[in-house]
């Protein structure tokens, strides 16, 4: 199994011999004990649209009705 190095994104202090793939990239931080997912792991992230709440008037003369 393979082993990784990876730095911890609160403190930054090097953690050594890392099974991430084990994890998911999941890792404890030996010094100040976070959790954090290292970025490679992260899953694909999606845009999500954000639709406001508007009065049926606003919406008309918009043109979304």
């Amino acid at each position: 199994m393979k082993t990784y190095n990876a730095n911890c994104p609160c403190c930054g202090y090097r953690n050594n011999s890392l099974y991430l793939d084990e994890t998911e990239g999941w890792m404890e931080c030996e010094k100040c004990g976070e959790l954090a997912q290292v970025s490679k792991y992260l899953k694909k992230r999606v845009k999500i649209s954000v639709f406001r709440r508007e009065t049926p008037g606003e919406a008309m003369a918009a043109g979304l009705i």
